[in-house]
C-alpha cells in the first residue's frame, strides 16, 4: 500500500490534477482498481463511489480494500462515500461522472438526473469506443461533453504497457516467449506497442496488420508477412507457440466460419493453431467445431482477454489519473495539457 500511495502522489502531482470544489461520481472496485475515487479525492473532489458486489468481490470487501489504502494517506480527511445504491440524488449532484465498470451503460434512465453541465470523461481512446458503455445519442441530444483519454500522453503514457500485458498472457496460457515464434494478427493502434515487447521476449515474430502500419514494426526479428485480414503463413511460422490476435471493433467477431477471418483457414496454415484472444471477438462455437484452441475460454464481448489490472497497479493509476485528468479539462473547456492534446473526442 505505501508504494501505491507514493505512485498515486506522483500521478496526482504529475497531471497537475485539480479537482478542487468538483463532485466526481465514479466506481469503487477490488484490485488495482481502488486507485480511482483516491486519485479523484486527493485531488480535492468530494467523490461518491458506486459498487456492488461481483465475481472480483463484495461491496464489504470494496469498502475494506479502500478504507486499507485510504489510511496511508492518514490526516488528509479524503472526502470518498462509497455507494451501493445509485441514486437520482446523487447523480444530479456530479459535475463529472466517469465511464467506469460499475456506472456502465450511463444511459438515459440515469443521465436524466445530471446536471446540463455535467462532462463525461472515457477511460480509454476515443477510437476504441463501445456502444455499449454510453447512449451517444442521448448526450449529443441533451449536450453532455464527452472525452476520450489520449493514452499515449507522455504523463499518461498507457499503451507502453500494452507489450508487458501480451507476454504475462503469453505465460497465463502456459507458455514460454523464449526460443519460441509467435504471430501477431492486428488491425489497430496496439499492435506497434504489443510487438516492440513481444519481439524482445521470443526468438521471433511474424506480423499481419494493416499496410498503412508496416513502417512502425522494424526489430529485426520481426517480419511482417501480410495485410490484414489476409492469412497466408510463411512455413516458418506454420508451428508458431501461438497466434496472439487484436482486432477492432472489439465487439465484432472477426474470426469464424462468417467472419473476416475464417477459421478454418487458421486450422489449415498452422500446425495446432492456439489463438491468444487479446481483444477482438471470436466465435467460439465455431472453434470448437473446428476443434482450433483459444485462450482466454471466456471472455465479455467487446472487452479485452487480458486487463491492464493484470500486471499490476502501475498502468490503471496512469489511466484513471489521466481520465481524470480529462474530466478536470472538460469542466474547463480546455483539452491540452502541458501543451499536448489529452482530450480525445470520439
Amino acid at each position: 500500500m505505501p508504494v501505491i500511495k507514493s505512485k498515486i502522489e506522483e500521478a496526482v502531482s504529475r497531471l497537475n490534477l485539480d479537482l478542487s470544489g468538483k463532485v466526481v461520481l465514479t466506481e469503487a472496485a477490488t484490485g488495482a482498481y481502488i486507485v480511482t475515487p483516491v486519485i479523484a479525492a486527493l485531488a480535492g473532489a468530494e467523490v461518491y463511489a458506486f459498487t456492488r458486489d461481483t465475481r472480483y468481490g463484495s461491496v464489504d470487501d470494496v469498502r475494506k480494500q479502500t478504507n486499507d489504502l485510504l489510511e496511508q494517506f492518514g490526516e488528509r480527511n479524503l472526502s470518498i462515500s462509497i455507494l451501493d445504491k445509485l441514486t437520482p440524488e446523487v447523480i444530479a449532484k456530479a459535475d463529472i461522472i466517469t465511464n467506469s465498470g460499475h456506472l456502465r451503460p450511463l444511459n438515459s434512465e440515469k443521465l436524466q438526473h445530471a446536471k446540463n453541465t455535467v462532462v463525461i470523461p472515457l477511460m480509454y481512446e476515443g477510437w476504441e469506443w463501445r456502444d455499449a458503455d454510453l447512449d451517444i445519442d442521448y448526450c449529443k441530444a441533451k449536450e453532455i461533453v464527452i472525452g476520450a483519454t489520449n493514452e499515449r500522453h507522455p504523463d499518461v503514457d498507457v499503451f507502453n504497457y500494452l507489450g508487458d500485458m501480451a507476454v504475462k498472457q503469453i505465460f497465463d496460457a502456459g507458455l514460454c516467449p523464449y526460443k519460441n515464434k509467435f504471430v501477431l494478427i492486428c488491425n489497430n493502434d496496439f499492435g506497434p506497442f504489443m510487438a516492440k515487447v513481444i519481439a524482445r521476449n521470443c526468438e521471433q515474430l511474424a506480423v499481419i496488420d494493416k499496410e498503412e502500419n508496416k513502417g512502425k514494426y522494424d526489430m529485426s526479428n520481426i517480419d511482417w508477412i501480410g495485410n490484414f485480414p489476409d492469412i497466408s503463413i510463411p512455413e516458418k511460422y506454420k508451428n508458431a507457440e501461438a497466434i496472439i490476435f487484436t482486432a477492432y471493433p472489439f465487439d465484432q467477431n472477426w474470426i469464424g466460419d462468417d467472419s473476416p477471418i475464417s477459421v478454418q483457414k487458421i486450422k489449415d496454415q498452422f500446425h495446432n493453431p492456439l489463438v491468444l484472444r487479446y481483444a477482438g471477438d471470436i466465435d467460439t462455437d465455431s472453434f470448437d467445431r473446428n476443434k482450433v484452441r483459444y485462450f482466454p475460454e471466456h471472455v465479455h464481448s467487446g472487452h479485452m482477454g487480458i486487463l491492464p489490472s493484470a500486471i499490476g497497479n502501475d498502468p490503471i493509476i496512469r489511466l484513471q489519473s489521466g481520465g481524470l485528468k480529462v474530466g478536470e479539462l472538460l469542466t474547463r473547456k480546455e483539452t491540452k495539457h502541458k501543451g499536448i492534446s489529452l482530450v480525445d473526442f470520439i
